[in-house]
């Protein structure tokens, strides 16, 4: 009778011990059912972010065009080339799923893409992997090269969908348009060039969708939040890509026929500021970003030397100060500044001339003789209010602004002639409306208008006056001078037989790492400002 007391006794402690435990445990529970935080943890965020996933859908870009509507820049398909490895995926041998002969496989890959052999094996021989990709020449794919694959029927191979930015003529001044690149995740994000300056308009706003997931990571139900992207705006450009495939025909001829480091040339419609053509050697294939050899554009991005283009300035300069008489005759050759002798380009000169003729004749003499009359404060205030010196705020990124430095005599009569300074093709363009507008100086501008997914125009661009800059008067006789420059100057060159032109050279030396110019007949910058069929009345 002992032994069954006992035995009672332990049953009921046993039961008692687990009525205990089992009391704490419905305890815990409620304790964790009604508190959001345990053992410093938010449990509430710690569920949200376990089970809540977020699917960016992102936003179509912004497509770029001519000025006639004409597509230049757009959304093309492209496609990641990629290869199953695993053995797991086939089922049915008689349709395999995974690479089966890797190195005919190799073969067919390396001779479709030209890939090096040994890489593609190389990559079809990781261990372990499910599946590979094969780097830089496998992204970016166009349809044409995925039908190509695709066609000779490789078990295992495959492609992961994607989009990449397509040009449709590579000509069409690429260092204008820029380009677009593609990340590894998928971002298309604009490098140079109308694509970055307007990354923020052309890309758009992505959406995204946000989902509840099981453990094993698949989505439960609706989207919880379900938020649609908006596409990017177009962009028009002023750029007419009939004048600009002229102008590169013309830079291909002339890259045919001569030698030089870099080459730049700009059509601007003097009446309005717009650029419709601009090109540059060396210039790149926007579809292959391999071929870039250097990521400024030298319309903007180049400052030099221009040499005697700037003799166009310093003339009228003493015209607007009343200091100029073109009849007034000067001895032509060589002149003393400080302890520099200045001499006209063919070191003896033409004896006793006209300032006139000297415009001609692009004596450096008479340029330094007007400059030192006129003196440091209202050559230079004249050159800037020209524009030179800052930049002009054309709608590209990475713009320079040049130096003005002309404290001494000797950098005065330099800058005169347009040596010791330095500017950039955009602000001569600039400076050169005055001749085309009787003074007033219009803002050079890239971009048409933008217009919203919804076709509506957000933005238009057009003339924009940056005021009066010298009397009408004065630039009629600028143009007369200019006129003959090409007429009855020291070079019948520039004369063509169907339109009339009116317009000044320029030359300008390298300097060498010792600050001192080099001399020899390559070491030069040439530079040239000329008007096509401008009537002189």
């Amino acid at each position: 009778m002992k032994m069954k007391r006992s035995r009672v006794r332990v049953n009921n402690l046993l039961v008692l011990v687990f009525f205990c435990c089992f009391l704490l445990a419905i305890g815990k529970l409620i304790f964790v059912a009604v508190s959001s935080n345990i053992d410093g943890k938010d449990l509430t965020a710690f569920a949200n972010k376990r089970d809540t996933k977020k699917r960016v859908i992102p936003a179509t870009r912004g497509n770029i065009y001519d000025v006639n509507g004409e597509t230049i820049a757009s959304n093309a398909n492209s496609y990641t080339l990629i290869a199953y490895l695993s053995e797991k995926r086939t089922t049915n041998m008689d349709n395999p799923q995974h690479v089966i002969d890797k190195e005919s496989t190799a073969a067919s890959l390396s001779e479709a893409l030209e890939m090096d052999y040994d890489y593609v094996l190389g990559r079809l021989n990781v261990k372990g992997a499910y599946q590979v990709e094969f780097g830089t020449k496998g992204k970016n794919l166009s349809e044409n090269q995925k039908v190509k694959i695709e066609s000779l029927g490789l078990p295992g191979i495959g492609f992961i969908a994607g989009n990449k930015r397509y040009y449709k003529n590579n000509k069409i001044a690429p260092y204008i348009v820029g380009y677009a690149k593609t990340s590894e995740d998928g971002e298309i994000n604009g490098e140079i060039g109308i694509e970055r300056q307007y990354e923020n308009v052309l890309k758009g706003e992505d959406g995204y969708s946000e989902y509840q997931v099981d453990g094993a990571g698949y989505q439960m139900g609706e989207p919880l939040v379900n938020k649609d992207p908006v596409s990017g705006s177009d962009i028009y450009l002023t750029i007419d890509t009939g004048i600009q495939l002229i102008l590169e025909d013309a830079l291909h001829t002339l890259e045919e026929n001569n030698t030089f480091d870099w080459f730049t040339m700009t059509v601007i419609d003097a009446n309005t500021g717009a650029i419709v053509a601009s090109t540059s050697s060396p210039s790149f294939n926007p579809n292959d970003v391999s071929t870039i050899k250097s990521y400024v554009n030298p319309l903007i991005g180049y400052t030099y030397e221009p040499g005697s283009t700037m003799k166009i300035y310093s003339w009228l300069a003493a015209m607007e100060n009343g200091i100029y008489d073109g009849t007034e005759e000067y001895q032509s050759g060589t002149t003393k500044v400080d302890n520099y002798t200045i001499k006209d380009f063919n070191n003896v000169g033409w004896g006793m001339i006209t300032y006139d003729k000297g415009f001609a004749y692009s004596s450096n003499v008479a340029a330094t003789n007007l400059a030192l009359e006129l003196g440091n404060v209202k050559l230079k205030e004249f050159y800037e209010s020209l524009g030179f010196g800052s930049k002009t705020g054309i709608e590209l990124p990475n713009e320079e602004h040049g130096i003005l430095k002309m404290t001494y005599k000797s950098e005065l009569a330099t800058a005169s002639f347009g040596q010791g300074i330095t500017t950039t093709p955009i602000q001569n363009l600039q400076a050169l409306t005055i001749f085309t507008n009787d003074g007033e100086m219009l803002k050079p501008y890239i971009v048409d208008k933008i217009v919203d997914q919804e076709g509506k125009v957000t933005y238009q661009g057009g003339r924009t006056s940056l005021g009066q800059k010298a009397s009408s008067e004065n630039v009629k006789k600028m143009r007369e001078l200019m006129y003959d420059v090409v007429y009855n100057g020291v070079s019948n060159y520039y004369q063509p037989n169907n339109v009339t032109l009116a317009g000044k050279t320029g030359t300008a030396e390298f300097t060498g790492s010792n600050g001192k110019y080099l001399s020899g007949s390559l070491n030069r910058i040439h530079s040239t400002s000329i008007y096509m069929g401008l009537s002189i009345t």
